[in-house]
């Protein structure tokens, strides 16, 4: 077994040459916003907000940087900087194994996190994930041990990592807040004080780097937003009568068939089209924000057994072994050899298995072998629980370290902490929403392999 940092070097070559094999990359959705935003930010001097919701700015502020250093080459600059700080996330996954699960599972996480191809193939990609990630984990290692040495400035460099990651995605906001408040609840009545004082400096140090943003907010939109606002439009795109699955809908555009084929989860769990409402207007962001969070919210509660059928049908989104690199293939938006013939067909068929491969491993080592300690649950739990406003394969990737923990730890049969049936549930919960959404899977993979 190679050492940890050979793996890592694995790793960083491994995405260095998804990144060579893919080049030019076509921008998709999102991407082609967050360069947008940032040629403006950089050509205008200033950040043009979305009219439907506002994003954490780091990733723009990044691509206003490098269009500014490398001009048309920018976004390039951008994928090289992610190529490099995934050595970060590689080195966090392994030390944070080490320390929740023992030394042996260390390599094995880190072999894991090297040659996962879908989690790899997003630095050649225009998504904030890999930046996230670099930043995330890392500060989970420090967190945790500044918390067992009693290390202030540990704990300072904690938070500040934290807060950056908040700026690229504010899911990192929400999970910082939860550890604050695990920090402060987790200790004994009698020590309460310690525990409060470090709570609240790992607070602060959090919010620190996101201070200047929120300032920024208060003058723009009259609001202390923190780092993104982008509840009330997922509350749209997730609780409504609509079924979106966003790994296929792109490619089922593309095709331009009339009518089109049919993509979506089984008919027992899709919600009724007639009850879907439209995305309501506001003279603000937030009142725009706050306007599609309580339309979302009257219609969970005026039908549920269609948000409970749809939540169903988003988890099963979120854990197909199918991947936004994958997507990327089938829309031909890899203009090297990467999108085309053997490489592309290799990448296909390596890509789906190890992502089938992962989640089933996955399903077992969280119900048996994951580690008890909330540096490792927390993020987890808030991860998992995405789909309970949307769902697709891109909310999985922050998850995918900690899948590799736990893979990790069953792999060396750890210690298991729960019973057998426990995993068996699992497995069979998570084959059950495979088989649900098989319709999606299959004509993606189908499309894929044609255009490959």
């Amino acid at each position: 077994m190679p050492s940890v940092p050979v793996w890592i070097l694995i790793g960083v070559l491994l995405r260095a040459l998804l990144l060579f094999l893919s080049m030019p990359v076509e921008l998709q959705s999102d991407e082609a916003h967050y360069a947008w935003l940032g040629l403006g930010w950089e050509r205008f001097g200033f950040l043009t907000d979305s009219q439907r919701f506002l994003w954490p700015p780091a990733y723009p502020f990044l691509h206003r940087v490098s269009f500014g250093l490398f001009q048309e080459n920018g976004v390039l600059a951008v994928r090289i900087l992610q190529v490099a700080c995934s050595a970060a996330t590689g080195w966090g996954v392994a030390a944070l194994t080490r320390r929740l699960v023992n030394e042996r599972a260390a390599p094995i996480a880190a072999g894991l996190w090297a040659v996962h191809l879908p989690l790899a193939g997003y630095c050649a990609l225009g998504w904030p994930e890999p930046l996230f990630l670099s930043l995330f984990i890392p500060s989970l290692v420090l967190l945790h041990d500044a918390t067992r040495d009693d290390d202030t400035l540990r704990l300072i460099a904690a938070g500040v990592l934290l807060g950056l990651a908040a700026l690229f995605k504010e899911i990192g906001l929400a999970i910082g807040l939860l550890m604050a408040a695990w920090l402060l609840l987790r200790s004994r009545p009698g020590l309460r004080v310690d525990a409060a004082r470090v709570a609240l400096t790992f607070l602060f140090s959090m919010l620190l780097p996101l201070a200047p943003w929120a300032a920024r907010n208060m003058q723009h939109h009259a609001a202390p937003i923190l780092s993104g606002s982008t509840l009330g439009e997922n509350a749209y795109q997730g609780w409504n009568g609509h079924d979106i699955n966003f790994d296929v809908l792109p490619a089922v555009r593309a095709e331009g068939l009339e009518p089109r084929p049919d993509t979506g989860s089984l008919r027992a769990l899709r919600a009724d089209p007639s009850t879907a409402w439209p995305r309501p207007g506001g003279a603000t962001l937030p009142l725009r924000q706050s306007a599609k969070l309580r339309h979302g919210l009257e219609w969970v509660t005026s039908h549920p057994a269609e948000f409970l059928g749809t939540r169903v049908a988003k988890f099963a989104h979120m854990l197909a072994p199918l991947s936004f690199p994958v997507r990327h293939l089938t829309l031909g938006h890899y203009g090297g050899p990467l999108g085309r013939g053997l490489p592309a067909k290799t990448f296909l068929a390596l890509s789906t298995l190890q992502s089938l491969l992962m989640l089933l491993a996955a399903a077992i080592a969280l119900a048996r072998f994951a580690p008890s300690s909330g540096l490792f649950w927390i993020p987890s739990a808030v991860l998992l629980a995405q789909p309970l406003i949307v769902g697709m394969s891109r909310l999985r990737v922050p998850l995918i370290p900690f899948l590799f923990i736990a893979i990790a730890a069953l792999i060396i049969r750890h210690e298991p902490s729960r019973a057998r049936i426990a995993g068996v549930v699992a497995l069979s919960a998570l084959v059950l929403l495979m088989l649900s959404d098989y319709r999606p899977i299959a004509w993606l993979l189908q499309r894929a392999w044609e255009v490959a």
